[in-house]
């Protein structure tokens, strides 16, 4: 007899490195995301890219939640029914199938979800939202949002009232790290803003259903 699940299983889905001539193909994940999933009381599992729908279907029955990870990529315009732009680097094709199948299976389940950057930028588009492809062009005023260095940057972030994520930290503003050059434009119709930068560019969404968190 199986022994009851003390720890709730927590998916993370993962990245994919296409092959080179001097090495194979990669899935990658940050460490960081697996550690604060399992710190914070979960067992963390890995999704590869890849897995037909049925599959997907069969393990996110036996998940309790859901991690979207960021990407150093971008979701590829063109598939936003939006021309190229130098400045963005579409993600391997594999991976954003794979991303927006898993989004199209966790919003119909309203799944627990923590989507972070390009996650959270799949799942706004996913529910009809649009994002901004380049800030420096799109919103020059807008404060630096990433060390053109690649080097770690901060900046603070405004929380909004009365929601989850103004709930959890206590209201006020908060210090992040930040690498993107892109962001949500127009909020999907399922979601509410929860957190801004100073400069008005939207740094967080939620649910406007309470009972999909």
């Amino acid at each position: 007899m199986a022994a009851p699940r003390v720890r709730p299983f927590i998916g993370i889905n993962s990245d994919y490195t296409p092959p080179t001539r001097t090495a194979g193909p990669q899935l990658r994940v940050h460490a960081g995301y697996a550690e604060k999933v399992y710190e914070a009381g979960g067992l963390p599992v890995i999704i590869p890219p890849g897995m037909q729908e049925q599959e997907l279907d069969d393990l996110l029955d036996r998940l309790d939640g859901m991690v979207l990870i960021g990407s150093q990529q971008d979701m590829d315009p063109k598939r936003m029914g939006l021309n190229p732009h130098a400045a963005v680097t579409p993600m391997p094709a594999r991976r954003e199938d794979s991303d927006r199948l898993l989004c199209k299976l966790i919003i119909e389940r309203q799944m627990p979800l923590l989507a972070v950057a390009v996650g959270m930028h799949e799942l706004n588009v996913l529910c009809g939202g649009s994002l901004f492809l380049h800030l420096p062009e799109d919103m020059p005023r807008a404060l630096p949002h990433r060390d053109p260095s690649g080097g770690p940057h901060r900046h603070a972030v405004l929380l909004e009232p009365n929601t989850r994520i103004d709930a959890i930290y206590g209201g006020g503003e908060i210090r992040v790290n930040s690498y993107h050059h892109q962001a949500v434009q127009n909020v999907a119709p399922k979601f509410k803003v929860s957190a801004k930068s100073p400069d008005g560019i939207i740094e967080a969404i939620e649910a406007e259903d309470p009972d999909w968190w």
